[in-house]
């Protein structure tokens, strides 16, 4: 029996040596964080606010930036009331609280919108505090229509929306599926 304990204390050894720590973070001054809620208060936007969770954030002190991973959902507030939730697996903080990522979705729960945000080549998602969204390739889906095309650009209100080369569906409120 005695020998059975110690030869399973030794596989366990085995496997926690194989194992390797989380490394810590890059360079003087970083850090990281698991297991996330981070809120935001964009100086360029002061009505304001997001609140994040994640997995993981970082921050980059020399380049004044934060990275967040991990199924990041985010919710923009203004006034205190929701304005839009953000999903995405990875975004990256820039020094002016402007949201940057591969690709991401974006609902306006108020309006029924989702957005569909794609990055494109060296060309990420934007999310700027004073100017809204702007991405190389989108698909928007709303009540009656589902808009696909490249570079779009918009205020976080979708009222002043632009986009080149784009192709528009008409459907009927089932497809629409909002869920406030």
């Amino acid at each position: 029996m005695a020998l059975v304990a110690l030869a399973g204390l030794f596989a366990l050894a085995f496997l926690l040596a194989g194992t390797r720590p989380p490394s810590p973070p890059a360079g003087p001054g970083a850090a990281r964080m698991l297991g996330v809620e981070l809120r935001l208060y964009p100086a360029a936007d002061p009505e304001a606010d997001w609140l994040f969770t994640a997995r993981e954030v970082s921050y980059d002190p020399a380049r004044k930036t934060s990275r967040i991973r991990g199924r990041v959902t985010g919710e923009r507030r203004v006034g205190g009331e929701l304005d839009l939730r953000l999903s995405a697996e990875e975004v990256e903080l820039d020094r002016n609280d402007n949201l940057r990522m591969r690709r991401a979705v974006v609902e306006i729960p108020r309006e029924c919108w989702r957005i569909e945000l794609e990055g494109e080549g060296g060309t990420p998602v934007v999310i700027d505090q004073r100017r809204g969204f702007s991405a190389p390739r989108f698909t928007l889906t709303g009540p009656g229509v589902r808009v696909e095309g490249r570079e779009f650009r918009s205020d976080f209100g979708l009222k002043e929306a632009s986009w080149r080369s784009g192709r528009e569906e008409w459907l009927s409120e089932e497809e629409v599926g909002c869920e406030n």
